[in-house]
């Protein structure tokens, strides 16, 4: 008898545990090394947004280039005119300029309970 239980405890210890049906936990995602903030903003592409033409006065400023042209002349050709005399400074490395801008004209207010 001896005999049989140890056979019986050989086969058992032999013999793998059932295995259950649970899945391992997932690993969570690595969050990615954060970069510099100079680098991010180098690497971002310019936004190009759309000005408001509704202000009375602005002071349109940027690098001199023609980018800087190109934005004085949509505010002239959306009713603003030049005002005072544009000014320019050097920071060591670009020349920035400035120029003043006004509306002409406010656009028209719809009052309200009149109709046309």
């Amino acid at each position: 008898m001896t005999t049989t239980s140890n056979t019986s405890a050989k086969s058992a210890a032999a013999k793998p545990a059932a295995r259950t049906a649970t899945k391992p936990a997932a690993k969570p995602a690595a969050k990615p090394a954060a970069k510099p903030v100079a680098a991010v903003k180098a690497a971002a592409a310019p936004v190009v947004s759309t000005p408001d033409f509704t202000k009375r006065y602005k002071m349109l400023t940027g690098i001199d280039d023609s980018e800087f042209c190109t934005k004085v002349g949509l505010h002239l050709d959306n009713g603003y005119e030049l005002y005072g005399s544009p000014t320019s400074t050097f920071n060591g490395k670009n020349v920035i300029v400035g120029q003043a801008v006004v509306l002409k004209k406010l656009p028209s207010k719809k009052k309200p309970g009149k109709k046309k």
